[in-house]
């Protein structure tokens, strides 16, 4: 992505709405904030009654009967909460690797658990069928879309009355519900970090110590787009005060550098804990090729074969430790 991809996603961000055409005119759609979560869980908790009331089954009943008829098991359920921990803990692992052929072997096993998790969602799903909670979420996801498109950038005003949506077009409504699946993917949290690395944000970073002066309103108005990058700033303004030795090439990396930081707060930078003196020379325990080429790789390009080539053969530990640093 180009510098003004980011620059616009920062000030989509401070402004908390992106603007867009719907039918020839200008709306706008309000970025979440915590009030808004709070209405989404009223409209579910409304249309998940709505539901009871007209004698459709939740999930829990149904499985329930289930159970008696030996179709599906508690053991199962506890095999998908199992699973859900498992790659959340996998997950955290893997950010915490250093080599891309380390990560490249944890991702293989993510990929297999997950594949083991979604197979039993689907078995319990297919025996499960239509729940008063299928029916509060459609519902209530539905009514929000509505909610969230304003006619001005003041966000005052909604775009549209109940009736007008409820006479809307299926057509029209599938666009807008897709304008803001694709604002969720732009605004996922490795773009906000980016963003908040990049060179243009640096004036920034400072003053993400204070949110309310940050961006002039209480915390509770901020959007969550809004929140993760006062936290980010936070966060990477924080790395480059205390973290020594930053390499320049991964300073507007976030995985990078972030791993690079938790290295250095467990002993030594990420680099550092694979690096060991032996008698051929020094070596990176667990690379393969392409991570000695990725390792060799700092400020502009610092070569480790050409480094030991001019010490003579051979590099002592510290003489590693330096060229990690730099």
């Amino acid at each position: 992505m180009n510098e003004e991809f980011y620059i616009s996603l920062a000030g989509e961000i401070f402004d908390g709405y992106t603007e867009f055409s719907f039918n020839g005119r200008p709306l706008y759609l309000k970025h979440l904030t915590i009030k808004d979560q709070r209405n989404l869980h009223l409209y579910y908790e409304k249309y998940k009654k709505i539901a009871l009331d007209r004698g459709v089954d939740s999930e829990d009943d149904i499985l329930k009967e289930l159970k008696k008829e030996d179709l599906w098991s508690d053991d199962e359920d506890l095999s998908i909460d199992n699973l859900k921990i498992e790659i959340e803990n996998l997950k955290k692992t893997k950010d915490g690797l250093f080599l891309d052929s380390q990560k490249e072997n944890i991702q293989k096993d993510i990929s297999s658990k997950e594949a083991e998790y979604v197979s039993l969602l689907y078995k319990r799903k297919e025996l499960v069928g239509k729940t008063a909670e299928d029916y509060a979420t459609n519902m209530s996801s539905t009514e929000m879309i509505r909610y969230f498109v304003f006619d001005s950038k003041d966000l005052d005003n909604h775009a549209f009355t109940e009736d007008d949506f409820a006479e809307m077009p299926e057509n029209d409504i599938l666009e807008i519900r897709k304008l803001q699946n694709n604002l969720s993917d732009l605004m996922c949290e490795t773009n906000i970090q980016k963003v908040v690395l990049r060179p243009f944000f640096h004036l920034y970073l400072s003053f993400c110590e204070n949110a309310r002066d940050f961006f002039g309103k209480p915390l509770i108005d901020l959007s969550v787009y809004q929140l993760k990058m006062v936290v980010f700033g936070r966060i990477f303004q924080s790395i480059f005060q205390y973290v020594e030795d930053i390499p320049e090439n991964i300073k507007e990396d976030p995985e990078k550098l972030l791993a690079y930081a938790d290295g250095k707060r467990n002993g030594g930078s990420a680099k550092d804990k694979f690096i060991k003196e032996d008698a051929a020379g020094s070596t990176v325990f667990g690379a393969t090729k392409d991570d000695m080429k990725d390792l060799s790789k700092d400020n502009g390009g610092i070569s480790l074969s050409k480094e030991i080539e001019k010490a003579g053969g051979k590099l002592t530990m510290e003489q590693m430790i330096k060229l990690a640093g730099q």
